[in-house]
């Protein structure tokens, strides 16, 4: 199974479609994560620097501008400690590493990426900055670094987790969706052996407690051609018999006839020989029928023989060049080697039918062409003649059993000669193309060349 097919097939590309909606689904929870972690570092963070302005202030009250200066130098040494600065009412520096921030009253959130601080580069700062009792200004700041790193490292794991659960999922829909695709393509299989005439093919089922959609879909199609199988047995059964029964009467009513045109003469017997052409006509119908029916009933080709196909077409053409002479046409044989396992019977018939066809559908004066020949992997046989032919939207209809060009039906003829043709085709895996030979038509079997 070509991976393009597993690729393209319908199971996949609803993998992929989940996928993309699970890294949408990743994406959206990250997003929330990070602002919901925003929020609460961004309250934590708050509660922390105005918890430290407020006991820095009420050390100012109690004991001075000095105690909060050397408060804030002590606590800056410490590891993970904030950042200070603690500064008279005109700017000057009285304690803390901070440089000036120019910073109003309040939070303010400083894009600090250029300042460096000996030993202290600093990223982003959130500072608080309050006016003390003594009238000096604290300003009081916590570094973003950790927290940066912190949403990195959440931004990370979501990002490898969705990664991971994508490709996870989208490896498990391709060995799942191979799986389910061979049991599509072996419906597909069946439904297109079927399509070639072989009827009694079936989608394989498993027989499972809980049938999913597949076996379903299998066993719904096996019981289709099994009523399909049986309406059509019993269509060609109908016929058949009506063949059989017809038969009989008939050639009783052409064998009385034989016995009045003895003892007939003047418009009796002319009425006679006419009849008896009817009879003949309709005797011949019969016998297409039912050999019809003998193949299609048998589409396993029996009889399997190496067939030179050339040879074959040569016996074919010498039965028929006599009745192709008189008749004022003229045959054209170019006959190549070609070798072929089959029914030789069948196939000579099918290539009488095509001749038979040519005949009866060109006036005197045309040219026949038979050629045998191969090509690549494939022997072919053609009947090509210069009449009027067969109209594109007509050559696939009378393929059909009984349709004729002439809706008259006052020529000779029972419309089954391609039709037979067809299913001897089909019995041995060939193909029958009609198609313009400007003028007229070109009937062409193609069989599988024999190694």
């Amino acid at each position: 199974m070509r991976a393009s097919r597993v690729l393209t097939s319908t199971g996949v590309r609803l993998a992929v479609l989940q996928t993309v909606l699970l890294i949408a689904v990743f994406w959206a929870a990250g997003s929330m994560t990070k602002f919901s972690v925003n929020l609460i570092y961004q309250h934590e963070l708050h509660t922390r620097l105005l918890g430290e302005a407020a006991a820095l202030a009420a050390l100012d009250r109690a004991k001075g501008q000095g105690a909060v200066a050397r408060a804030v130098t002590q606590d800056e040494r410490r590891p993970g400690g904030l950042e200070y600065r603690l500064e008279d009412g005109h700017g000057h520096g009285l304690g803390g590493d901070l440089p000036p921030t120019g910073a109003p009253f309040g939070f303010t959130k400083l894009d600090w990426d250029d300042q460096v601080v000996p030993g202290r580069p600093f990223q982003d700062l959130v500072v608080y900055v309050q006016a003390l009792p003594d009238g000096s200004v604290l300003t009081v700041g916590q570094d973003l670094s950790e927290e940066s790193k912190l949403r990195h490292a959440l931004k990370h794991v979501l990002f490898w987790c969705g990664l991971a659960g994508a490709g996870t999922g989208l490896i498990l829909s391709v060995l799942l969706g191979g799986g389910a695709l061979r049991r599509v393509e072996a419906v597909m299989a069946a439904a297109r052996a079927v399509a070639a005439g072989q009827m009694q093919v079936r989608a394989p089922t498993r027989r499972v407690l809980a049938p999913d959609d597949i076996d379903e879909l299998g066993a719904t199609f096996n019981g289709m051609l099994d009523e399909i199988n049986t309406l059509v047995g019993r269509l060609r059964w109908v016929s058949t018999d009506i063949a059989h029964d017809l038969r009989t009467p008939l050639t009783h009513v052409r064998q009385k006839l034989e016995r009045i045109k003895h003892g007939a003469e003047g418009p009796v017997l002319i009425a006679c020989q006419e009849i008896e052409g009817d009879i003949d006509e309709l005797l011949r119908t019969f016998d297409a029928m039912l050999r019809l029916a003998e193949i299609e009933n048998d589409p396993q080709a029996a009889g399997q023989a190496r067939v030179d196909l050339a040879e074959l077409t040569g016996r074919v053409i010498d039965a028929y060049r006599p009745d192709l002479e008189a008749s004022g046409r003229r045959l054209d044989a170019q006959l190549a080697p070609a070798q072929i396992d089959g029914d030789a019977d069948l196939i000579a018939q099918a290539v009488a039918n095509l001749i038979e066809n040519a005949l009866r559908h060109t006036e005197p004066g045309a040219v026949i062409r038979i050629a045998v020949g191969t090509t690549d992997d494939q022997a072919m046989v053609s009947v090509t003649d210069n009449g009027p032919g067969i109209p594109d939207e007509k050559r696939g209809v009378v393929l059909e059993r009984f349709h004729r060009l002439e809706t008259s039906r006052t020529t000779p003829g029972s419309g089954l000669g391609l039709p037979i043709v067809s299913a001897i085709a089909k019995r041995h895996g060939a193909s029958l193309t009609l198609s313009d030979a400007r003028p007229g038509l070109r009937a062409a079997l193609a069989f599988a060349a024999a190694p």
